[in-house]
Parts: C-alpha cells; sequence; structure tokens
C-alpha cells in the first residue's frame, strides 16, 4: 500500500494529532512527503488548533518520528525503578496532571551555555519540557518518581519514550550512554515544583545526584513552592519539606553549590512564572514561592 493511500484510509476515521504521531512511526518514507500529506488532510479532527501546528512544525523541522534522533542512546542504571513510598506516586497528583510546555526556557539556555546541550528534567511529569529541548536539537532526557504516565501512555510518554524515564530519583542512579560506564555530564538539571516533595533525609542523595550528572560548567535550576498542599481525604501529603528561601540556599550550599543569580528573569522560568491558570507566579505572589539556580562549588569540582 502506498503512503498516501495508507494515510487517506487512516485519515478518514478521523484521528487526533496524538494519533497521527503513532500511526507515523513504521513508515519509512520522506518527511515532505508526509508534511504535505498532512496539510491537505482538512478533514482530519485535531486536538486544536495549537496541536495542529506542532505536529506540522514536529515533521518539518525533525525526522519523520517527530523528534531528532540524538548521537547519544541514553541507558538508567537503578535499584529504584519507582519511588514506592511516595504520596505523589501513591496518590497521583500533579504527576497524573502536568506536563509544562516552554520553549523560551529552552532559548534562555541556549544563550546561556550554547547552540548544543544536554538536558535533564528531574520529576519531569508528562515530559513536555523535555520534548521543547528535543525539538530544538539537543539531547533531553526526563525522570519521574512516579509510573503514572508511563502506564498511563499520556502526555509525551507515547512520543519520545527512549528520553523519558521512570526512576526514585532520591536514590542512587546512573544516567550513561550504552556503551559506557561515565555518567552523561548535563548542562541543565531542572527540578520543577520537585524539591518540596522530598523529605529533608532524602536530600543529601538527592543533591548528590544531581552533582553526579552536572557538567562543571552546569546550572541546576529549580522553582520551589512554600505552602502546604495535602489531602485530608486521602491523608496524602504532597509538599512534605516546605522552608523559605533562605533555608533552601544554605541546604545546596551543604551540598556543593552555590547560588546563582541574575542569569535568569523570573518569566524565564518554566514553572512559577504564572505560565498557565494553574501556576503560581513568584513575580506576583513571592510568598507562595521562589526560584533556585546553583552552580557546583568549585572547591568541590
Amino acid at each position: 500500500m502506498s503512503i498516501k493511500a495508507f494515510l487517506d484510509k487512516k485519515l478518514r476515521k478521523r484521528i487526533g494529532v496524538f494519533e497521527i504521531i503513532e500511526l507515523l512511526r513504521p513508515i519509512d518514507s520522506k518527511q515532505a512527503e508526509i508534511l504535505e500529506l498532512l496539510r491537505r488532510a482538512e478533514h482530519i479532527e485535531l486536538l486544536s488548533k495549537s496541536a495542529s501546528g506542532e505536529i506540522l512544525r514536529l515533521l518539518h523541522d525533525l525526522t519523520i518520528l517527530g523528534r531528532q534522533k540524538t548521537d547519544t542512546a541514553v541507558r538508567l542504571k537503578t535499584k529504584n525503578p519507582v519511588a514506592l513510598l511516595s504520596d505523589d506516586h501513591r496518590f497521583p497528583c500533579g504527576t497524573a496532571k502536568d506536563s509544562t510546555h516552554y520553549p523560551r526556557f529552552c532559548h534562555k539556555c541556549e544563550s546561556l551555555l550554547g547552540s548544543k546541550l544536554r538536558f535533564l528534567d528531574l520529576g519531569c511529569a508528562g515530559g513536555g519540557l523535555v520534548w521543547d529541548f528535543v525539538l530544538r536539537g539537543h539531547l533531553a532526557i526526563g525522570l519521574e518518581g512516579s509510573n503514572y504516565s508511563l502506564m498511563n501512555q499520556r502526555a509525551e510518554w507515547r512520543v519520545i519514550p527512549e528520553h523519558l524515564f521512570t526512576c526514585d530519583i532520591t536514590k542512587p542512579f546512573l544516567l550513561s550512554s550504552s556503551e559506557s560506564e561515565t555518567p552523561i555530564r548535563f548542562d541543565i538539571i531542572s527540578a520543577w515544583e520537585v524539591l518540596e516533595h522530598l523529605p529533608e533525609p532524602d536530600l543529601p542523595q538527592f543533591f548528590g545526584n544531581v552533582r553526579q550528572h552536572l557538567s562543571p560548567s552546569g546550572l541546576f535550576v529549580a522553582s520551589v513552592a512554600t505552602f502546604g498542599h495535602s489531602d485530608p481525604a486521602t491523608g496524602a501529603i504532597w509538599h512534605v519539606t516546605v522552608k523559605p528561601q533562605s533555608w533552601w540556599e544554605d541546604t545546596i550550599r551543604k551540598f556543593g553549590f552555590e547560588p546563582v543569580r541574575g542569569a535568569f528573569s523570573p518569566l524565564d522560568f518554566p514553572r512559577g512564572s504564572g505560565n498557565g491558570p494553574p501556576d503560581w507566579s513568584a513575580l506576583t505572589n513571592p510568598e507562595l514561592g521562589f526560584h533556585l539556580v546553583g552552580r557546583a562549588s568549585r572547591s568541590t569540582d
């Protein structure tokens, strides 16, 4: 069956944009031909106009799979593939809803650290930000403590599965290339709405993992909420370490990081910047949280 006949048959079923990506997965052909067919298929019921734009941009800018293959195949080694004791896994909340997209952050990181980056997102939920970096041609990996998104194949987990892994980030893990036991060193490691979810006794191992995988010139970037989040009905407590900014800055110093100020503007951050209706803003409501940027202390390199 020709590609045109295959797509015509499938598209008549009025499928959505993510189904289109799955259909394109086994097809070996030129991007331009697929792109032209999609442009002409006006009867497709896409999820939204913005989603339509995304799929066309994916096909136009990247490979037939809607993403750019990286030079490095990434392998995760961990004895704790799921954070079984975490309420974020036991009572999925943010992990079941979030999949933040924010190309502005990608662009800002490029301006600070170069046009070819390695990016690691800890607590990546749906993997939206990882996808944003992949779209721009970077090596990007996301780790998520809950397997909710993986099991339900939600958000980007069915689109870029080789870029997303489940892992308890408060336990030892190693990200390396398939031919090496040496940790991959990332230029940017982020943790959006994550630190307040980690029990205080787990912070040494968490920051040890960050140190192990951060390049000497790299940046650790996070948003930190300073308000409680719990559910009396289930007993779930999602924000277990609610501390002020000064406490967190002292903490990262203790684990070998120096706070960095002025590298980003408040609106460069994907979370804590009012990025969408559910998101709080450190600009308009600083009592709700702040942003934390750090780099490895020279004395501990």
